[in-house]
């Protein structure tokens, strides 16, 4: 082998690691662009040797780049270090309220504006609509924020 093409296999070894490499390590897109700068360095090297290699170089990269970034896309969230830094979907279910608008209840803490109200045995966290409300004052829910009652003082 002549030292060009050692050259241009180093560099596109090279492009392999860095492009692995940015996906493992937090370095905000440095190894990338050292693995394009590697890669557009092995084309080069490929049209110096000859213009119909760089151009068949050339035209089989950008076939085959769709395909590799959609199987990485598609692979990267499963893998090992994938799943410790890419957010994993959060299985939650919005309950609802044991109250509903105009039920009342009794100010168990000082509503400022957060507190605990009893609903007939049901102690809930609420907010008061306006100020604070002191302890013992019955109140009514009429509406609700972020699946939290809102009251007023009756």
């Amino acid at each position: 082998m002549t030292t060009i093409v050692l050259v241009i296999l180093s560099l596109l070894a090279a492009a392999a690691v860095l492009a692995f490499l940015e996906l493992l390590l937090p370095s905000h897109g440095l190894l990338g662009l050292l693995a394009a700068a590697c890669f557009l360095g092995a084309v080069v090297g490929c049209f110096w040797i000859d213009k119909w290699l760089g151009v068949g170089v050339l035209i089989a990269s950008m076939f085959a780049l769709p395909f590799v970034w959609s199987a990485v896309v598609k692979w990267w969230p499963t893998s090992v270090a994938g799943r410790k830094m890419v957010l994993q979907p959060v299985d939650s279910t919005v309950t609802r309220s044991p109250v509903a608008v105009g039920q009342e209840g009794v100010a168990v803490s000082e509503l400022r504006p957060g507190g605990m109200v009893d609903f007939s045995g049901n102690r809930i966290e609420v907010a008061s609509e306006f100020g604070m409300i002191a302890p013992a004052t019955r109140v009514r829910v009429v509406s609700f924020e972020n699946n939290r009652p809102i009251v007023v003082a009756v």
